[in-house]
């Protein structure tokens, strides 16, 4: 496909909302020629205009055209594989230039996020104006900035750095998109939550609106680019860290099946996209450091582990970890709950609060989903299943590992370790649920 974007526009909404429109011509392999527009609410970062790098903006509006791309194509209707699409764009940047000796980093590293093929080639264009932003000293002092979803990761990362750092001062970087509401509650919901305990012991502005025009494609494997990129202006300004608060059996996204590998595995904080990104920077002149210090951990143990684990299990209702929470209509068991109950997210959440009082509501419970296997809402948890079924070696998972682009980790057998704590971790919440049918499915009866 042929992607080209187009003349930048500010528009200026009210005094307290100046956007940027990005348009973005898209025509497909029939000839067919649609639009979509990358929006950017500018005014909660006009803050740092002439703070920070130009090129860190540009890196901006690049994770908003490449999010834009992602949203607007679907994948079943434009792939060329049943999966993969491939995407040819010229991209309108400021600081362009910067870009051309990594043009191919950058190919790789979006190929490896989203799972699709992309060939960008960088022209100029005009500088940006930004709305203004009441100059103030409320940003001064931030010693980490955390990507800050509202999931229970992300709350962990908050709740261990302000424990340990109690003369620190955190960012919460957020971001939304305006056709998908609940982040932006859960975001809201817990930040109110921390005032109450952590008064003047974080930052945070609103969450940076960026929304796409079209919505065809739900899969949103780009989003963590521009979590990062919202970031990397803070960080820049304050001249501190980066933290990717994930935990590692997620981040790795291990297939649960061998149909699971590659361009069909999430990977929008995989140790290779991590990797990739930081080789981006530092080739772009930017020293901002980014780490995911969980990585090695499974969700289990970010809850175990956790600096204030009461403090933790008093408010973690509040966070939402669902990947799936809008489709109501396939919440067969309690239409109203919070997390669907289906997804791998939901599974990894529930298995890591074993043995702790979780009041998390799901959708659906495991007999349900065992009764409608072949049904595509069970498809994760037959995967699941069936890769507890799976006999695997250290060797294989290292293989697998491989096969997913973690050539040249000198850690890899703890990637490997992770695994099988994630296996152990998952085992236990089937044995916790205690259905006879599943445990013999599994021949553990």
């Amino acid at each position: 496909m042929k992607i080209s974007v187009g003349t930048y526009r500010t528009s200026r909404i009210n005094k307290h909302d100046t956007r940027l429109t990005i348009p973005i011509t898209i025509e497909d392999t029939k000839g067919g020629v649609f639009q979509t527009t990358a929006v950017i609410q500018m005014t909660p970062i006009a803050y740092f205009n002439g703070k920070v790098p130009l090129v860190t903006y540009s890196l901006l509006y690049l994770s908003a055209i490449v999010y834009a791309i992602d949203r607007g194509i679907d994948r079943h209707r434009y792939s060329i594989d049943g999966w993969s699409r491939e995407l040819n764009v010229d991209i309108n940047l400021p600081e362009f230039e910067l870009f051309h000796p990594v043009v191919k980093h950058i190919d790789a590293m979006l190929s490896f996020l989203t799972g699709d093929y992309w060939n960008c080639h960088f022209v100029g264009t005009a500088q940006v104006r930004y709305g203004k932003y009441v100059h103030t000293n409320y940003f001064d002092g931030i010693t980490q900035v955390n990507l800050f979803s509202g999931g229970m990761d992300s709350l962990i990362g908050a709740i261990d750095y302000m424990t340990d750092n109690p003369n620190g001062k955190l960012f919460l970087a957020s971001h939304y998109d305006s056709v998908m509401h609940g982040p932006l509650s859960d975001q809201d919901g817990l930040k109110q939550i921390f005032r109450r305990k952590y008064s003047g012991r974080f930052a945070e502005m609103t969450a940076v609106m960026i929304t796409p025009e079209l919505s065809a494609e739900l899969s949103c494997r780009s989003r963590s680019l521009i979590f990062l990129s919202i970031a990397l202006i803070v960080a820049s300004y304050a001249n501190c860290k980066i933290v990717v608060p994930e935990n590692g059996s997620v981040s790795l996204n291990f297939p649960l099946s061998p149909s699971r590998r590659a361009s069909c595995s999430t990977r929008t904080t995989h140790p290779v996209f991590l990797k990739q990104y930081r080789a981006v920077l530092r080739a772009l002149g930017l020293t901002t450091q980014v780490e995911n210090p969980y990585e090695k951990m499974t969700k289990g143990e970010m809850v175990q582990h956790c600096s204030d684990k009461d403090y933790l299990m008093s408010i973690v209702s509040h966070s939402n970890s669902c990947g799936k929470r809008g489709m109501h209509q396939h919440m067969y068991d309690n239409t109203r709950a919070s997390h669907c109950g289906h997804c791998m997210p939901c599974m990894y959440r529930k298995a890591s609060m074993i043995g702790e009082r979780d009041f998390t509501t799901y959708g659906n419970r495991f007999v349900t989903l065992f009764g409608k296997k072949g049904d595509k809402v069970a498809e994760d948890f037959f995967a699941m299943l069936n890769f507890l079924k799976t006999d695997l070696t250290k060797e294989q998972i290292r293989r697998e590992l491989k096969i997913a682009g973690m050539t040249g980790f000198d850690d890899l057998d703890e990637y490997a370790d992770l695994v099988v704590r994630t296996r152990s971790e998952l085992a236990a919440m089937i044995r916790a649920d205690n259905n006879r049918t599943i445990l013999r499915y599994l021949g553990w009866l």
